[in-house]
């Protein structure tokens, strides 16, 4: 049965400064919110309620994972940082420089950074310590995904405007096991939410997002759909995208509208005003214990609410 409505909406906290990634850990059933200048991170249960909140001495903050339930990864700027301990007193150590990108694993005890030199790293924690284990990354990653179904999902740069890929494990370091080419609009677009039906790739502030869906065992078809509201980041769960949009709407398409959308802006399953102070700036799912979306802000909030099964939340 496919989702049809958005309930549920909660604000858990507000962090008093620009939420710039929400990271979920599926193994510890929690998730951690960074903000950037100044740089903190509060973690929450799924379950929702007041988190732990951590002031992190950090100029900026660009991403972030979390490796398990005592251990985050921070991109601020080019470089690294592990936090340990984040539950009680943190310790900061840079573990990285020169990273392009930093892409977190729902289910916990890895990480993908990218390097600007085209190069990649697993990273860990073993030791007591955060290390990453480097590997060559075939082609010129645009933007990656890791999803809690064991696949990497990337976007490589190509023809046109690029090409979708999927690999197996938490890395594109081994070969593909599936394609899709994409089109030329969707050149320069940086946000890629994957999964094993659905994936959907963005840009800020774009009127349109590309959709990948799954056709067959390892064949995938992309096309565009018009959004309004001006595009802010995007989520997907099984068959339906989920859309954050600059007027402060969080937009469900399920299944069978993303098979009627065109690129003119679409009629929505339903749209939901998720009345965050500011403007929206980061989104992300969760499927564990239930189908929840978790929204941040440029004034820092952390705002979660439940995706609808037929009328029923499950």
């Amino acid at each position: 049965m496919p989702f049809k409505t958005l309930a549920g909406l909660k604000k858990l906290t507000n962090l008093g400064a620009e939420t710039v990634a929400i990271a979920p850990l599926d193994a510890g059933s929690i998730v951690a919110a960074v903000t950037s200048d100044p740089v903190k991170l509060s973690v929450h249960a799924y379950s929702g309620g007041s988190g732990k909140v951590t002031n992190v001495a950090l100029d900026e903050a660009h991403g972030a994972a979390l490796l398990n339930k005592q251990v985050a990864v921070v991109k601020s700027g080019d470089d690294l940082w592990a936090l340990l301990d984040i539950q009680h007193k943190p310790k900061i150590e840079q573990v990285g420089r020169d990273i392009k990108s930093l892409h977190g694993c729902p289910s916990g005890d890895t990480a993908l950074a990218i390097g600007w030199d085209g190069n990649g790293a697993a990273m860990a924690f073993a030791n007591n310590e955060v290390g990453g284990r480097q590997f060559t990354v075939r082609g010129d990653v645009r933007c990656a995904s890791l999803s809690n179904d064991n696949r990497c999902y990337v976007v490589v740069e190509g023809g046109g405007g690029g090409q979708f890929r999927v690999h197996p494990g938490a890395s594109p370091e081994s070969g593909a096991i599936a394609r899709a080419d994409l089109p030329a609009e969707v050149l320069g677009y940086d946000r890629l939410a994957g999964g094993d039906e659905l994936s959907a790739l963005s840009k800020l502030g774009a009127d349109s997002v590309c959709v990948i869906r799954k056709e067959g065992a390892a064949a995938f078809a992309a096309k565009m759909i018009g959004v309004p509201g001006g595009v802010v980041d995007v989520a997907v769960i099984r068959t339906s995208l989920f859309v954050l949009c600059a007027d402060g709407k969080l937009r469900l398409y399920d299944g069978e509208t993303l098979q009627r959308a065109g690129s003119e802006p679409s009629v929505t399953t339903f749209e939901l005003d998720v009345r965050a102070e500011g403007e929206p700036t980061v989104l992300t799912a969760t499927t564990k214990g239930g189908n929840r979306l978790w929204v941040g802000s440029k004034s820092g909030d952390l705002i979660t609410c439940t995706a609808v099964k037929g009328g029923l939340d499950v």
